[in-house]
Formats: structure tokens, C-alpha cells, sequence
């Protein structure tokens, strides 16, 4: 049973069904932002950044934009983060300095300023649902209070 998941994992991969764009409607404008840009807004607003690093091939970072993230950005919760999103594979070196050397996707990776102004660097690997992004973003809220 496990080959057989694992043969149509690959076929959907490798037929591109797996990457096909999600519909309009579900679409959202996080799509649109860079990095470059999430980070100007991050450093001009005074915000967290959060950088969602993934692939297009990769099923749980599709599923983690278009459930997670567009739920949470849709509801406001991201409304005082800078998000950006990296595809492995278009910017393999802007990932591989955000991943850090782990290269498990997809990866949030949430950087911060800290009370005595340092920065700080949170992540979580693999699909999230809501709830431990959440408590991330929380963590880092009390972070910047002191």
C-alpha cells in the first residue's frame, strides 16, 4: 500500500498535477510578495518578518499556502508580520541562507527584533496547521515587549 502511495506521488509530480496553480478564488496577494519586498516593508513598518520557504512540487507546502496561510491572512492574523514567500528552486541560494542548512520544506521562518533590539530567529518545519503558527507569532509578539 505504501508503494502504491509513494507511484502515484510520483506520477502526480511528475505529470505537474501536483503543481497545478490553485483557482483564483483562493488565491491571495501573499503569493505576490518577495522577499525583497516583504523585507523592505519589515524594516519600514518596524515588522516581524515571516518567510515561508518552499516548493512547487512539494504537496504540504502547497497545502500550507493555500489552507493555513491564506486562512490566517484572510482572518488578519498576519496583518502585523511583512510575509514572503521563497521557492526553493527559483532562489536556491536565498533559501538555502534562510534554511540554515536544514533543508526539510516547507519551513516558516519568522526573524524579529527583541526588546534590547537584537534579532531573533524562529522557525517551524514542515506543514503547520493554524494553531502552532499561531503560538510562533505570539512567541515572537512577546519577544519585542520585553
Amino acid at each position: 500500500m505504501l508503494s502504491l502511495f509513494f507511484g502515484l506521488t510520483l506520477v502526480f509530480v511528475t505529470t505537474g498535477v501536483a503543481t497545478a496553480e490553485p483557482s483564483r478564488q483562493n488565491a491571495t496577494p501573499l503569493s505576490d510578495q518577495n522577499y525583497t519586498l516583504a523585507y523592505k516593508q519589515s524594516v519600514e513598518e518596524d515588522k516581524p518578518l515571516m518567510v515561508v520557504v518552499g516548493a512547487p512540487y512539494c504537496p504540504a507546502c502547497q497545502v500550507l499556502k493555500q489552507t493555513t496561510i491564506a486562512n490566517m491572512k484572510r482572518s488578519g492574523e498576519l496583518d502585523q508580520v511583512s510575509v514572503a514567500v521563497v521557492d526553493r528552486d527559483a532562489e536556491p541560494e536565498l533559501a538555502k541562507q534562510l534554511m540554515a542548512d536544514e533543508n526539510m520544506i516547507p519551513q516558516i521562518i519568522v526573524f524579529s527584533k527583541t526588546a534590547d533590539g537584537h534579532w531573533s530567529r524562529r522557525r517551524l518545519m514542515g506543514y503547520q496547521p493554524v494553531q502552532p503558527v499561531r503560538s510562533l507569532l505570539q512567541k515572537v509578539r512577546e519577544l519585542g515587549r520585553g
